[in-house]
């Protein structure tokens, strides 16, 4: 079912004796904001608590985010990269959504994604599912981004990726994080907590959108405009995407 849709009502209840449509007040219902919420309830009867922005003390956007169009039809995974390791509760999974923020704000007005799911199998709310996210570079709508907050990328898969596309001088520019992915070795493998938080969440989105195909930030970065490479979601989260595919009946990006 598809939760694009306005619904007019040309009156709230049973017309007043002598009345007719002709004086009626015509009510709109925002349905972005009550699927907003239907989807922290859903999570909330499997077993989910979401983490609300307010909850986790999310910055405002620095300026206006585009509103989304609300035709959702593919889901992105992403890590969070080198720089993170499995938190073990709820207040490391914030402070590292807050770290997040912070990087993305550097570039973004907000942070990127739409969702978070940590190691220990929380699930927080990124950027507000309302408005069009920034994870992957020059293509974005109809997208939610999620991201699993650990790095799940083997050590010179950034080289494999992207790197080794790049000019001489990109290269150059870039030795300092060349040098960074060829010696990080904090790679993990997920969770069952993180997996079976991740499907809860998979299965929420799949109730309220027309969602057809889930992959990898790899897979639609390269697919987007420029065809750049990327490391995201890393090897073991490339075996996430395909457990997450199989276990759906989605199916791989494409234009």
């Amino acid at each position: 079912m598809v939760a694009d849709y306005k619904i007019e009502h040309w009156t709230s209840s049973c017309s007043a004796v002598g009345s007719t449509k002709d004086s009626a007040i015509p009510i709109s219902v925002n349905n972005q904001a009550a699927t907003r919420q239907a989807i922290i309830d859903a999570l909330l009867r499997k077993g989910h608590k979401l983490i609300e922005r307010s909850s986790w003390h999310a910055k405002p956007p620095r300026n206006m985010l585009t509103p989304t169009s609300w035709d959702y039809r593919d889901i992105v995974i992403h890590h969070a990269g080198h720089s993170y390791t499995c938190a073990v509760s709820e207040r490391g999974a914030i402070e590292q959504i807050q770290k997040a923020q912070e990087y993305d704000m550097r570039k973004f007005y907000d942070i990127g994604y739409h969702y978070a799911v940590s190691c220990s199998g929380d699930l927080l709310e990124a950027r507000d599912i309302r408005y069009t996210g920034s994870h992957v570079a020059g293509d974005n709508t109809g997208k939610v981004g999620i991201v699993l907050l650990e790095n799940l990328a083997e050590a010179g898969e950034a080289w494999q990726q992207e790197y080794s596309r790049k000019s001489l001088w990109e290269k150059l520019s870039g030795s300092l994080d060349i040098a960074r992915d060829a010696t990080a070795f904090n790679q993990a493998t997920p969770t069952r907590e993180q997996i079976d938080a991740l499907s809860a969440l998979i299965a929420a989105l799949l109730e309220y959108f027309n969602v057809t195909a889930l992959g990898g930030h790899r897979e639609y970065q390269l697919l987007a405009p420029g065809n750049e490479g990327r490391a995201c979601p890393g090897r073991f989260g490339m075996q996430v995407v395909k457990e997450m595919r199989a276990k759906f009946g989605l199916g791989t990006p494409s234009k």
